[in-house]
């Protein structure tokens, strides 16, 4: 058998046809497959410069660009964008142009309008090093999937509590001894009830912190309460609306004893199991106050009204208490000036989440940053909310979900801490 022979005869065991001009299918399949591969690198590269093109344009349009004045006139200058990788999420490498920090691609309107104009729901911006930065392509909502609280309390008040959770999956924490006052607003159905649930379950069992405060529903602060150290700091309902205001100035009067003690050579209380952080909770704050200004107002001479006598406490509380280790966390559907005590009030609170609330409520509680950022969050799903203080720029996040009603009870009943 010639060399020739042995060969053809190898070729039609693997597979490949004998002969001289017949078909060669493995042959005809690389060739294929060699052309699939430079028609994808193709376009890979046209949609890499489509996506740089538009990049460049939406950059111009939002003024994220430099007005370079040369001889033959004015030249537009927009940030250069290195490796483009298709994902999913589709994102691309960009240079930073002098003075500019990654939070310019997401301030104000500039994140979603870059997103659409490339296409996506969304932008991420992810610090590599030095004056670059990589910018993701979110093809959906990142806090559309809810994520459920795990069960755990912290073990002392400087633990941090889970807040929530931000569009680039990170977990924001939360340590009450933090000097910091917290304000919660949210149309009914937005899930700041649900949130509130969440935050005082995580801090039932701390045995340096006394969950205390008013609550006109009678739930968040409700019977799953009973048995514990909390309860005889808590007032509930409205058959009795100057027992609130007594309970307030039981705390004034509480602070005003921790403020005289304070050690020499010392500017705050340290909190400890003897001398507990004290979150004062006031659960639907304006309906309190309404109900109060409805009471009938005493003779001139005969004492302070009853709402009066809330908003002094409350105002005393939040402009005096950080210092003696008082925490106030207010809930209120809309935080008008009128509707939570003033406005020197609604500006002790250094933390505040906003859920779904009309565009004009949300600019009040977060300030003008958060203007162009109402319109859609009138319309957010519940559990969603904008979140800004301690440092932090107005942000979305997600804030994790407990569970129903019956499952805020049987954690409070489970870890809500004993008297000994």
């Amino acid at each position: 058998m010639t060399a020739l022979e042995h060969t053809r005869r190898l070729e039609h065991r693997s597979g490949r046809t004998r002969g001289p001009g017949a078909h060669r299918p493995g042959l005809f399949a690389r060739l294929r497959a060699e052309r699939a591969r430079r028609d994808y690198e193709a376009s890979v590269l046209a949609f890499a410069a489509s996506l740089k093109a538009a990049f460049r344009e939406a950059c111009t349009g939002i003024a994220l660009c430099q007005y370079v004045q040369v001889a033959a006139g004015v030249t537009i200058r927009t940030p250069r964008v290195g490796e483009v990788r298709l994902g999913p999420p589709t994102s691309f490498t960009v240079e930073l142009m002098a003075g500019q920090e990654p939070a310019d691609f997401t301030k104000g309107e500039n994140g979603a309008r870059l997103a659409h104009t490339l296409g996506a729901h969304a932008l991420r911006v992810e610090p590599i090093a030095g004056r670059w930065v990589r910018l993701h392509l979110l093809d959906a909502d990142p806090l559309r999937g809810g994520f459920g609280l795990p069960p755990v309390t912290v073990e002392t008040g400087s633990d941090s509590v889970i807040l929530g959770r931000t569009e680039d999956a990170t977990t924001l924490g939360h340590a009450l001894t933090d000097p910091a006052h917290l304000a919660v607003q949210g149309m009914n159905g937005s899930g700041k009830s649900v949130f509130t649930y969440g935050l005082l379950a995580q801090l039932a069992a701390a045995p340096d912190v006394l969950v205390t405060g008013s609550d006109i529903t009678g739930l968040l602060l409700g019977r799953a309460w009973d048995d514990t150290v909390h309860r005889p700091h808590q007032v509930t309902g409205t058959h009795d609306i100057a027992a609130h205001a007594v309970l307030l100035e039981d705390l004034v009067a509480e602070m005003d004893r921790r403020l005289a003690t304070i050690p020499p050579r010392r500017d705050k209380v340290e909190p400890s199991p003897q001398t507990p952080t004290v979150l004062v909770v006031l659960e639907e704050f304006p309906g309190l106050l309404r109900a109060a200004d409805g009471l009938p107002k005493p003779k001139r001479g005969e004492g302070i009204p009853v709402g009066d006598r809330i908003r002094i406490a409350v105002l005393r509380l939040l402009s005096e208490g950080r210092k003696a280790a008082f925490r106030v966390l207010m809930l209120a559907q809309r935080f008008e000036a009128t509707a939570v005590g003033g406005g020197y009030a609604r500006d002790q609170f250094a933390l505040r989440l906003s859920f779904r609330v009309p565009a004009d409520s949300l600019e009040m509680l977060h300030g003008t940053d958060a203007r162009s950022l109402g319109q859609e969050h009138a319309n957010a799903d519940p559990g969603v909310a904008y979140l800004s203080g301690l440092g932090r720029d107005c942000q979305r996040i997600r804030v994790p979900y407990l569970g129903d009603y019956g499952e805020y009870c049987d954690r409070i009943a489970a870890h809500g801490r004993r008297a000994h």
